[in-house]
């Protein structure tokens, strides 16, 4: 998780304060599907702020097979799906096809794998054809008033205590040893 915070509110200033953007260093950052985005990878492309997918590729979050919450995904998901498709990916496990309708509130491009390192450096150079100075002003000023600190740190709050009675529930190992087959796995 402190990759992924670290990606979203960018690096640390002296003397930090978490509610004063100035005291962050942050850049734009682009993130590329190949294949697929599960668990930990689809958070990123929830922090990150261009997307471009290999076509054929999807995302998912399948930790309610394992009987856990997914990071900071019920915080951020919401805001690019609406909160009926944020539940019904986190709780039902819904797959997304990058080329699906819904995707596009996620996924900026869609591209052959032989497109992808050309798409990419287009994105790139339009990133940051007018200079790094705006780019990361812009990020940061949208950052700011989509997840204020308060309402992330009242959301960890929630999660580390919600996480807590998940990992100390019996129905935890019945789930991992059901979906991951984690009795037949050797060490």
């Amino acid at each position: 998780m402190p990759l992924v915070h670290k990606l979203y509110r960018g690096l640390a200033l002296e003397p930090y304060q978490p509610d004063e953007p100035e005291t962050t260093l942050e850049k734009p950052w682009m993130a590329v599907v190949e294949a697929f985005a599960i668990g930990g990878g689809c958070q990123l492309l929830l922090v990150v702020d261009y997307v471009i997918a290999e076509a054929g590729a999807y995302f998912n979050l399948p930790a309610r097979k394992e009987g856990i919450i997914p990071g900071a995904a019920n915080l951020r998901l919401p805001r690019f799906f609406g909160e009926g498709l944020a539940r019904d990916s986190i709780m039902f496990d819904r797959r997304f096809s990058v080329e699906s309708p819904e995707a596009k509130a996620l996924i900026n491009e869609v591209h052959p794998p032989e497109e992808l390192d050309a798409a990419v450096e287009s994105a790139v150079q339009n990133a940051v054809g007018s200079g790094m100075v705006s780019a990361a002003g812009n990020r940061k000023a949208i950052r700011v008033q989509a997840e204020p600190f308060d309402i992330f740190r009242r959301y960890m709050a929630t999660y580390a205590r919600e996480q807590a009675y998940c990992h100390l529930s019996e129905q935890f190992i019945k789930n991992l040893e059901h979906h991951w087959n984690a009795k037949s796995r050797k060490l």
